[in-house]
């Protein structure tokens, strides 16, 4: 399939915005995931079993 040079930039031009759009999402998902850790890390700890709700300090 030939595909003409305006019509391949557009095609690059995609598929860089498609990949700069992923890394923003994976980046953003990296922090909220390091929020929970850190959330977590200065929640009150419960012992497993429990059925008590863990205290979430915010």
């Amino acid at each position: 399939m030939e595909v003409s040079g305006v019509k391949q930039q557009l095609y690059m031009v995609g598929l860089k915005v498609a990949r700069d759009t992923q890394i923003n999402v994976l980046s953003a998902v990296a922090a909220g995931l390091e929020n929970v850790k850190a959330i977590q890390a200065t929640s009150a700890p419960t012992s497993p079993g429990t059925g008590k709700l863990i205290d979430i300090k915010v």
